[in-house]
């Protein structure tokens, strides 16, 4: 018997490990997900297309599976193959002809794949193959990329692989070519000829960033019209003037020179800049680089540019020295260490249309009448800066503005408004003066602001006791008072949204909400959304809103237990309610309201958070036998016995009748 034992107990540990390991067993134990047009088989350790995948699937997502090598087979069954994504599935070897009969495929990933051998002819197959990436994939040279068939590609990504040089590119067909990814390799020279096969090559973008280059031959990219080229990180060994030398020449969109938080510093002298006045650049990105004297440099060179990125450029002062006007529109300058608004001279970029200087590391000072030079600004974004207006606020400091709209004054200092703050501004449509405090010397500071659209306010100490605030504002869409608090915690003033009859949008999470006047928002016919999360509402209330047929109420994190199911009933199909973070009781005295969300999932947003307190079981999932009250039960039984009793009564009339006609 004890023989007969240990011959079972060894059969069954054979038999599990083979199902453990069997290729079919993944299959069986977790399904892949169907989406629209395809699947996703993903990580689901597998070796093979499983046999469910139908014949007529155009999207296969395949990735993190075992699929040490390509074969002319393994994928055959699969004609209408259009996006195929075979990220990290251990490739080393590709055969030829893999996809010979997917003639309509166009997206190929083999991103991250050992790729050892790449046959000639082993992209034969489809038409019009337009994306490949190949990048993390070990590759050496470009020369090791088969080009075969590969006269429609439009995008090739290759970055974080090992190739070390631009050999090979002559091979590919270039004309069709739009984005070319060479980022994190080790490419470490590029020399004119390296870059004929894109003479003739219009509107590509090449990234070479993150990539150790020792020099690039002066010239190297002259005539070359591109949309977009990165060189950012690439200047740990290379000087900055040989890069600048190898550009001259160059005609493109967008040129990023930045550096990333963990490059060495690179201090660029203004010699060095002499070159940008023979490449014609339109957006030009210098983030995170030091500059030895920027204020010396004769900006006539970057009097083309319209956008000009120094984020983080450890600047304090900037004098755009010119002997004409430039066509700059946008410049950022956040993260610097301006102690003025006045410390950039703005008076040669009147075209300016787009001004940033968020994130300042020093207190920023706004002196008078800085910007008026600045007529046509429209963004103006002054956020994280601590800003100090130096006196009443905001309409010397934004004399010149008038067509300016959108102001960011978010994470300020304490500023004083006075009177109409901004009535220089007249044309705004975004205002946004969260975490900021401010005092007033006007009850109605905004009356000017006819045509803004979006307010915020959250978190600036504001006072909802002032009816008169918002007047004004008769265009206003969205209006965020989030965490500014409620006094006494009910919300009463019927008067405080007349003024803003178009309002879609309204937020008051966070400002200690107990309870609201049931007419508070019943004027404002065009609510679409209402945020009252995070306060201390003890019940749901929606008959105070005008229309419930398409409201988005959020009352998440509030102070709920039981909800009344009339006040959920007339949602309509569009519209959602959350309850979730709620103490919601899960017995039958919220029976009927657990019900109608059972059969209403769809208009209950968040549902799995929304859950029962103290337990964090779904709602949805709490099992309830709830009977009737003792008083309706009490009630049913008494008209059961009256029902009865008048049918006996009737009954023994009628017998009676029956008996008196019988004797007769």
């Amino acid at each position: 018997m004890e023989k007969q034992f240990v011959f079972y107990t060894l059969c069954y540990t054979i038999l599990f490990h083979l199902l453990q390991h069997n290729e079919a067993t993944p299959w069986a134990r977790r399904q892949c997900h169907q989406v629209v047009n395809g699947y996703d088989c993903s990580d689901m350790d597998l070796q093979v297309i499983p046999n469910e995948i139908p014949n007529s699937v155009q999207i296969l997502k395949f990735s993190f599976n075992y699929l040490p090598a390509l074969y002319n087979f393994t994928f055959q069954r699969l004609t209408s193959l259009n996006y195929l994504d075979l990220t990290r599935c251990g490739i080393t070897f590709m055969y030829e002809d893999i996809f010979k009969y997917q003639s309509d495929l166009v997206d190929l990933i083999l991103i991250g794949n050992p790729l050892v051998f790449i046959a000639e002819r082993a992209f034969s197959g489809p038409l019009a193959l337009k994306y490949l990436s190949l990048a993390q994939s070990k590759i050496q040279s470009l020369s090791d990329i088969p080009s075969y068939n590969l006269a429609y590609l439009e995008v090739l990504e290759i970055g974080g692989s090992e190739i070390r040089s631009l050999d090979g590119l002559s091979s590919f067909h270039c004309q069709n070519l739009h984005s070319l990814q060479l980022d994190m390799n080790s490419i470490d020279w590029i020399r004119e000829d390296d870059l004929a096969p894109l003479r003739n090559v219009h509107g590509m973008s090449i990234s070479f960033k993150g990539n150790d280059f020792i020099n690039i031959e002066p010239g190297a990219f002259k005539s070359l019209n591109l949309s977009s080229l990165d060189f950012s990180g690439c200047f740990s060994k290379m000087n900055f003037s040989s890069l600048l030398k190898g550009l001259e020449g160059l005609t493109t969109n967008r040129l990023n020179l930045g550096l990333y938080e963990t490059d060495p510093n690179v201090y660029i002298p203004s010699a060095a800049l002499q070159s940008l006045c023979k490449i014609f650049v339109t957006d030009l990105d210098f983030q995170l680089q030091h500059f030895s004297d920027l204020n010396n440099f004769p900006f006539d060179c970057l009097k083309w540019i319209k956008k000009l990125d120094l984020t983080r450029a450890h600047l304090d002062s900037l004098q755009f020295n010119m002997t004409g006007p430039s066509r700059l529109s946008h410049l950022v300058l956040d993260e610097n260490r301006f102690k003025d608004v006045c410390s950039i001279n703005t008076r040669n970029v009147p075209l300016l249309t787009h001004l940033s200087v968020s994130g300042n590391s020093k207190q920023l000072n706004f002196s008078s009448k800085c910007l008026e030079s600045l007529g046509i600004l429209e963004e103006l974004d002054l956020s994280l800066s601590l800003v100090n207006p130096r006196g009443p606020c905001c309409n010397d400091q934004l004399f010149g503005l008038s067509e300016l709209k959108l102001l960011n004054l978010s994470y300020g200092s304490q500023i004083f408004w006075s009177s109409q703050p901004f009535s220089a501004t007249p044309q705004l449509e975004h205002l946004d003066f969260s975490h900021s405090y401010y005092t007033l010397n006007d009850s109605s500071p905004f009356s000017n602001l006819q045509n803004l659209k979006t307010l915020n306010l959250s978190w600036s100490n504001t006072s909802l006791t002032n009816v008169r605030i918002f007047k004004g504002l008769k265009n206003l869409q969205l209006l965020n008072l989030k965490g500014n608090t409620i006094q006494g915690g009910v919300l009463t003033q019927t008067e405080l949204f007349k003024y803003v009859p178009l309002l879609e949008t309204l937020v008051l999470a966070s400002c200690k909400i107990t309870a609201f006047e049931e007419n508070l928002f019943k004027g404002l016919v065009h609510l679409r959304q209402v945020d009252l999360s995070e306060n201390k509402l003890v019940k749901l209330s929606t008959s105070g809103f005008y229309s419930l047929h398409f409201l988005q109420l959020n009352y998440a994190s509030n102070a709920i237990v039981t909800v009344d199911v009339g006040s959920v009933m007339d949602l309509g199909n569009i519209s959602t309610v959350d309850l979730s973070y709620n103490p919601l009781v899960c017995n039958c005295s919220n029976f009927e309201f657990i019900n109608w969300v059972i059969k209403n999932k769809i208009k209950v947003k968040h549902l799995m958070e929304t859950t029962c307190n103290g337990t964090g079981t779904r709602i949805i999932d709490a099992e309830l036998q709830c009977e009737l009250p003792v008083g309706v039960l009490a009630s049913v039984i008494i008209l059961v016995a009256i029902i009865i009793i008048l049918a006996i009564f009737c009954l023994v009339r009628r017998i009676r009748k029956y008996s008196r006609y019988s004797q007769l």
